[in-house]
């Protein structure tokens, strides 16, 4: 398994839909270990693998989307002694994952599959996080929760001052997938509140960004700035699109990019999820 290291945080390449560098969870070690992010279900038989040895404080997802919290409770299941910790409209989707499932589904029939199904976590193993909280693994690591809507409306991300990294989940996008749309997703993603969590995250004044899709990243001032002036430019484009044809109009004609001419049937179907998302949430809107 493909890793990369900081001095108190290693990044695990989870092979997400069996393609590398596109799923990333992270090892965080004080004096206890935590894992950010659980992956897919499917994922989790390798990342299991690789944590045979660990023993897990906690498990923090960002959010409960299938590729973020989806491998949670086969974890959980593995390693006793971990606590997942959750943002409070996101606990109930762990305890029963049934709705999560049925969306993922309707979302993208084509790729569930390869997500696999979670399974449920038992409450007793589940601790919710508001913005501010902070767990301390000891040794002077401690990760602290900020509430990031925009992306999902349970969305966290975790900061970790002593190497001043930012776990962004997907509330900054990709960074070096293939995939390089705004992360818009059904069933609806709030620009409003999206770009008011890239400025908060700012204020934390991060030096690095640790990327679900995929890895870290240097220069985060930087990739902050220019996520928030991707999402409008991208709420402005299909807006202006849908103004003069269909929506599934509007899909063909974003996929029909040559950016996008040799990506893989599965990324293919994750720049059109992110197509139809901006296009329900501008008919929200307009509502």
């Amino acid at each position: 398994m493909t890793t990369a290291r900081s001095s108190r945080i290693e990044t695990i390449d989870t092979h997400q839909f069996g393609q590398p560098r596109s799923g990333a969870v992270y090892l965080v070690r004080g004096e206890r270990t935590a894992l950010v992010e659980s992956g897919t279900a499917s994922s989790a038989p390798r990342l299991l693998e690789r944590l045979e040895d660990e023993d897990l404080a906690f498990i923090f997802v960002t959010h409960v989307h299938l590729d973020h919290a989806g491998g949670a409770g086969v974890i959980v299941a593995e390693h006793p002694e971990a606590t997942v910790v959750v943002h409070p409209r996101g606990a109930r989707h762990l305890i029963d994952p049934s709705r999560l499932i049925a969306g993922a589904r309707a979302a993208s029939p084509h790729l569930f599959p390869l997500y696999g199904e979670p399974i449920p976590i038992p409450e007793a193993r589940i601790r919710t996080a508001t913005d501010g909280d902070q767990f301390d693994l000891g040794d002077g690591v401690v990760l602290e929760a900020i509430d990031s809507p925009g992306h999902a409306p349970h969305h966290l991300c975790f900061f970790e001052p002593s190497e001043r990294v930012l776990f962004t989940g997907d509330a900054v996008g990709n960074h070096g997938t293939p995939v390089d749309t705004p992360l818009t997703v059904p069933p609806r993603f709030d620009l409003e509140r999206g770009t008011a969590t890239l400025r908060k995250l700012q204020t934390y004044e991060p030096l690095r960004l640790a990327f679900t899709h995929y890895g870290v990243a240097s220069g985060a001032p930087a990739l902050l700035a220019a996520y928030e002036h991707r999402l409008v430019e991208w709420f402005d484009r299909i807006g202006q699109l849908l103004a003069e044809m269909p929506p599934d109009e509007v899909v063909r004609t974003i996929l029909a990019e040559p950016r996008y001419a040799d990506l893989s049937p599965t990324d293919r179907i994750l720049v059109e999820m992110c197509v139809r998302g901006a296009i329900l949430s501008l008919s929200a809107d307009a509502g």
